[in-house]
């Protein structure tokens, strides 16, 4: 009887210790900042765009009496911001959203609202069509070059971006209760190193004296059939800095920038988010 009962006790306690090994574990709680992370990752990318307004006033030579064609065209630069790389870390109540570079996309150039008027003479001996036909074809690469010269000159893209982020990251921190002060977003900048890395003016046939511009700012100019590109300085946005605080807090002083002249003459722009492609 006795060897009963120590083997019934020997059974008990194996399946005591049996229960604690493998018995049901309690779900350890969910870090609510990886659950952010989760959702910022799966909106995949943040996309921007900056609408501007290109004309010049173009001189082709041609056999004869030189026409002068004035082009104007409007176009929307192109910006995205990958998430899926995305890191998020939350020290006190400070929480620092890293993600990699903006880059560029390729911009939208609607050719069905290209307007020009061509001054020719009848000693022009060359196809008015095809002169503007050349031109028009100009407009995708004179695009791209000021779809480059935007994101490493105009500021208010790196804080667009960050303003979207972190309002994003706002929102879902309140709805799952985090506390926190500020949210940091660090976008990093890079810039290309060397001078022939630099974006290029396209080859523009524009008139002696006259100037390309965009958005009203000269970006080119001609010179003894050299076409030379001008540095010109985007107007600041309203944007936050890249450093915010919460929406209940006061904003920076930063925040209502404003242009020399007290106006806002910013390029306009939308964010959307899209899917991966």
């Amino acid at each position: 009887m006795r060897y009963v009962v120590i083997a019934l006790l020997a059974l008990i306690l194996g399946g005591l210790v049996g229960r604690m090994i493998w018995g049901e574990k309690k779900p350890e709680p969910v870090d609510p900042v990886q659950v952010i992370l989760t959702q910022v990752r799966t909106h995949a990318v943040i996309e921007h765009e900056r609408q501007v307004a290109i004309w010049y006033r173009a001189c082709p030579q041609v056999l004869g009496k030189t026409p002068t064609i004035f082009i104007a065209w409007p176009a929307k630069l192109v910006y995205q911001l990958e998430l899926a790389d995305v890191q998020i870390k939350r020290t006190g109540g400070v929480i620092k959203v890293t993600t990699q570079p903006v880059h560029s996309d390729e911009p939208s150039v609607p050719s069905d609202f290209v307007d020009y008027l061509s001054t020719t003479s009848i000693f022009t001996f060359a196809n008015e069509q095809e002169l503007v036909n050349r031109e028009i074809g100009k407009a995708s690469p004179i695009a791209r070059y000021l779809t480059s010269y935007f994101l490493y000159h105009d500021a208010s893209i790196q804080s667009d971006f960050a303003d979207e982020l972190r309002s994003l990251v706002e929102h879902m921190a309140g709805a799952l209760g985090v506390p926190f002060t500020r949210v940091d977003v660090d976008i990093p900048v890079v810039k290309p190193e060397r001078p022939q890395d630099w974006p290029k003016v396209p080859k523009l046939e524009l008139c002696e004296g006259t100037l390309a511009s965009v958005n009203g700012l000269p970006f080119a100019k001609a010179d003894s059939g050299t076409t030379l590109p001008i540095g010109f300085r985007p107007p600041p946005a309203h944007s936050r800095s890249l450093t915010g605080t919460k929406p209940s807090a006061p904003a920076p002083a930063t925040a209502t920038s404003t242009t020399a002249t007290g106006t806002s003459e910013a390029p306009k722009g939308n964010a959307t988010f899209v899917p991966a492609h």
